[in-house]
């Protein structure tokens, strides 16, 4: 698994740049419900 953060994947998206969408996904989520929360 750890390779595939190296080689990008078939089709031009590099799972590093899958990693970030995913982290910003998982923070504005996070932002959102701290908001909701109060």
């Amino acid at each position: 698994a750890r390779a595939s953060y190296i080689t990008p994947v078939p089709g031009g998206v590099g799972p590093m740049t899958v990693a970030t969408l995913i982290e910003n996904t998982l923070q504005a989520c996070i932002e959102y419900h701290d908001l909701q929360g109060k």
